[in-house]
């Protein structure tokens, strides 16, 4: 009870995490014009973001498209992957504001933002490494080949 619990509270998490994330203006799905009439399309995957172009744009698609492609062998595993790639993604963006020489306070703002999410990213992968070696470890009690 407690694992499906768990499963279904990491799932959930997931999707206000990608909710969340979702760039204003961007659809799953868009509206073209057939014969007068309004169709719904798939959009391509490497469909260039809505917005105008800013100094982030190119480190927010990759973000984006690095969460999209993130998926592990358990929605837990799904989770750490992609939330290992939004911290990537923080990085890249304080990385841009750094070069941009902002004010004093937000300048500091942006090196702890750098310095947080790389100890979070260590701590995720940290996990991920114990969550994949604990996932093919034989269960205890088991025969194992050769023994």
């Amino acid at each position: 009870m407690s694992i499906k619990l768990n499963a279904g509270l990491a799932t959930a998490a997931l999707s206000v995490l990608l909710t969340a994330c979702s760039p204003a203006g961007q659809a799953d799905r868009t509206e073209t014009a057939d014969a007068g009439s309004a169709t719904e399309q798939s959009a391509p995957a490497a469909q260039p973001m809505a917005g105008p172009e800013t100094p982030y744009s190119a480190s927010e698609q990759q973000m984006h498209q690095a969460m999209m492609q993130a998926h592990g062998a358990d929605p837990q595993e799904t989770y750490a992957l992609k939330m290992i790639e939004h911290h990537r993604g923080a990085i890249a963006m304080s990385e841009v504001l750094m070069r941009e020489n902002p004010d004093a306070a937000l300048r500091q703002m942006a090196e702890k933002t750098i310095t947080m999410q790389r100890q979070e990213i260590t701590e995720l992968e940290q996990w991920v490494a114990q969550h994949r070696s604990s996932a093919t470890a034989p269960a205890a009690g088991s025969v194992q080949p050769g023994a």
